[in-house]
């Protein structure tokens, strides 16, 4: 068991979105998984099965840019779709940056509309993946071994911003992208964020009736507010990835440089 003044000083280290969306089981749950990081550059653990094949998965990290679309990318690599993921950002005792990132996932279904299950070593091979990735072992645009209909027509489409509430970082924004949801979706997103320079600090992303939403909030890596023309050309490039459907992910698997 954790000692109580590590489970607190978790806690306290995590925004108030974390504490409000888990009860302390939970909590006690995931301070564990994260100290069991340990040092290591990352760590990926399923902290909860679910009904329908869901798995709900932890995957720890230090705080960089990019980190969310190579998740995506292994995730997308080993046809896992994203039900539901929640992102998080905290600053440990030694003043380290670290991302606590919460995904339920489960298997892209199978041409006759079954779904595999995911098991332990599945996601030991996911977290194999996102850290050879993090590490720079594996390349990027590899890691995606095949490229679904993720294709999202326009129309059907809603890219938005809001401001940040108050006590969320000063020239933050929400962005909310509703589409179809299709798998590789959450990959897409995520890179074209990380093309256009921003962090992503934080995630919420639910998938209902057949619609995706997914809510980030962002902010510009120097702290300067975001400008409506930054917006604007965010709002274009990931319409643009979606119209596109992704035609960059082609490879077949991770490979070494």
């Amino acid at each position: 068991m954790l000692p109580l003044h590590s489970l607190e000083e978790f806690t306290a280290s995590m925004p108030d979105a974390y504490r409000e969306a888990f009860d302390d089981e939970a909590i006690a749950l995931h301070a564990a998984l994260v100290a069991r990081r340990s040092g290591s550059t990352t760590r990926v653990e399923i902290w909860k099965d679910l009904p329908e094949r869901v798995v709900a998965i932890c995957i720890v990290a230090d705080d960089r840019p990019g980190l969310l679309s190579q998740i995506s990318a292994a995730l997308v690599a080993h046809e896992i779709d994203v039900v539901t993921a929640h992102a998080y950002c905290r600053t440990r005792s030694d003043g380290a940056k670290e991302a606590v990132d919460f995904l339920w996932i489960r298997r892209v279904a199978r041409p006759n509309g079954s779904i595999g299950p995911i098991r332990a070593r599945d996601v030991a091979a996911i977290g194999e993946m996102v850290d050879a990735l993090v590490r720079g072992n594996a390349k990027f645009d590899a890691a995606v071994h095949f490229a679904r209909a993720i294709r999202t027509a326009e129309a059907n489409t809603r890219v938005r911003f809001e401001n940040a509430p108050r006590g969320e970082g000063d020239g933050t924004m929400l962005l909310t992208v509703e589409a179809t949801d299709r798998p590789g979706l959450l990959l897409v997103v995520t890179k074209a964020i990380f093309r256009a320079g921003l962090q992503i600090i934080g995630l919420r992303a639910t998938s209902e009736q057949g619609r995706a939403i997914d809510r980030f909030h962002l902010a510009e890596q120097d702290g300067k507010p975001l400008v409506q023309a930054r917006l604007l050309s965010l709002q274009v490039e990931i319409l643009t990835a979606l119209e596109d459907g992704g035609a960059d992910e082609t490879s077949s698997a991770a490979a070494p440089p």
